[in-house]
């Protein structure tokens, strides 16, 4: 009986870690695709009207710089820092994000919960 509360909270703190780690991964998926979605309603704004493809695959991902640096190339001198401004800040944003949600799934404890849960690394 003296093992049996010491088992029980350690399992308990197993499921609550693989539970909060789980959602910090779903969060970091959410808010990469609230940014592509960004990314593309600004490229809109601008003028530039390309398909929108919003996903996680690293396919999408490239699409998306190569659509940023399409639109790069075709910006016009006087409406550059609007594009500067407003463009370049998100896909920085999202670099950012998806290095954080790789790198976070490469540390080792979260990896393990991370090939539990099938989560994947990005591009």
């Amino acid at each position: 009986m003296g093992y049996l509360p010491i088992i029980i909270t350690l399992s308990c703190f197993i499921g609550l870690f693989f539970l909060v780690v789980n959602q910090s991964l779903v969060a970091k998926k959410k808010s990469i695709l609230l940014i592509q979605q960004a990314f593309f309603d600004e490229l809109e704004k601008l003028g530039i009207v390309h398909k929108k493809e919003v996903g996680l695959d690293a396919a999408i991902l490239k699409k998306i710089e190569k659509e940023f640096a399409k639109a790069k190339a075709e910006n016009s001198p006087k409406g550059n820092s609007t594009f500067e401004n407003e463009v370049r800040p998100i896909i920085q944003s999202l670099k950012i994000t998806v290095s954080q949600y790789n790198k976070l799934i490469g540390k080792k404890p979260y990896s393990f919960v991370a090939k539990v849960m099938g989560h994947k690394p990005l591009g």
